[in-house]
């Protein structure tokens, strides 16, 4: 096998930035290049695995499972769950990580999880494509192996090293586009109401269609301009980068094919722009540009992504402190550091965190950062 993903997989992986429900033909196109059986896209609490919904995306997995995982082994699993959460992310980053990496085999099969959980699955072995973290939760790929197949192989690990920065990109991607749900026919008051500019590009790089916020960026002096047509940036470097990025993801070669990321620094500005270009087959974009779509997502990062105080404060009856509580945990920080920036004390956080569960419903943070998620969606502000 080679350890470099063919185009096919990398276009489904962009695509799925766009329709979520493609992450589940991901899973199973992954799995069988490395070996694997299932794949479940999880999103779960590292303090107890609360956090599974109904619509995680899952791939080969018998739906009783993951209900049962929640009933009785979310509590009971020692590849996800940690005793410390604030030291366990001072460390955390995004990369690829085995069961093994975590705890050693023959321990593992000595526990209830593995015995009653991942056995009767036909589960013996997990690779795990860390995506993101939000709060106490991270998004996760896992997926699994059979033990009459042993372990996951050198090729195996370098494939999935190989193809993790592009699942990465594009579950980055879909969480700023949106990608909570299915883009419709109404395409154009999607793409206008994401707080990101967005540029669809044909094969060639030239712009089909930009939303409000792209054409708002496109109008600032010294930032993204056109060139005969062309998303092109104000200085020859940055120029030649997204240039290059460009090609590669617009390339007819299937094989270069893929999507990259870059920063585009400005004057005056104190943070940079940040730029995702990811190449997209889809019939959803063909009223913008035909064909192969390349779109390129930028996101102003002296803008900050919060939700609107006001509304959250009306919808579950917050004080304004529990709000700004709920908005640090919800932009990822832990109760301490929420403490900390907002200037109160550890224990008047936790009793602010405690109210602010008992009045939404919430029973984790990570169900928190769920619920508001769900009810209230993200906006920029200034």
């Amino acid at each position: 096998m080679s350890a470099r993903p063919n185009s096919d997989i990398l276009d489904l992986i962009y695509e799925a930035a766009f329709d979520p429900g493609l992450w589940a033909p991901v899973m199973e196109r992954v799995a069988d290049a490395i070996g694997g059986g299932a794949g479940w896209l999880s999103q779960l609490s590292v303090a107890d695995g609360s956090g599974g919904q109904d619509d995680d995306p899952m791939a080969r997995i018998d739906p009783t499972w993951p209900q049962r995982y929640l009933e009785h082994f979310s509590l009971r699993n020692p590849l996800h769950n940690v005793p410390d959460p604030e030291a366990y992310f001072r460390g955390w980053t995004t990369r690829v990580v085995l069961d093994t990496d975590i705890i050693a085999k023959q321990e593992l099969v000595k526990t209830e999880f593995y015995n009653d959980f991942m056995r009767p699955q036909d589960v013996h072995s997990v690779v795990m494509f860390r995506l993101a973290r939000r709060g106490d939760a991270i998004s996760v790929v896992n997926i699994t192996r059979p033990e009459h197949k042993g372990a996951f192989s050198p090729a195996d690990l370098a494939y999935c090293e190989a193809i993790h920065p592009h699942m990465v990109r594009a579950y980055d991607l879909g969480q700023r586009f949106g990608a909570t749900r299915r883009l419709s026919g109404a395409l154009a008051s999607v793409l206008d109401h994401s707080p990101h500019g967005l540029f669809l590009l044909d094969d060639d790089g030239r712009l089909h269609h930009a939303n409000r916020n792209g054409e708002r960026m496109l109008a600032q002096p010294g930032a993204l301009r056109l060139a005969a047509g062309r998303l092109t940036a104000p200085s020859a470097a940055d120029a030649r980068r997204l240039d290059g990025l460009i090609a590669q993801a617009g390339s007819a070669d299937g094989a270069r094919r893929a999507g990259g990321s870059m920063v585009l620094a400005m004057a005056e500005r104190r943070l940079p722009l940040s730029l995702t270009v990811s190449p997209v087959r889809s019939e959803r974009f063909a009223p913008f540009a035909p064909g192969h779509t390349i779109v390129v997502c930028v996101t102003d990062l002296e803008v900050a992504v919060s939700v609107p105080e006001q509304k959250l404060r009306e919808l579950f009856g917050l004080t304004p402190a529990e709000t700004r509580l709920a908005l640090a945990i919800f932009d990822g920080q832990t109760p301490a550091e929420a403490a900390e920036s907002l200037g109160i004390s550890h224990n008047t956080a936790r009793n602010q965190l405690a109210r602010v569960f008992e009045k939404t419903g919430a029973n984790r943070q990570s169900a928190l950062v769920r619920l508001i998620m769900r009810s209230v969606g993200v906006e920029l502000r200034g």
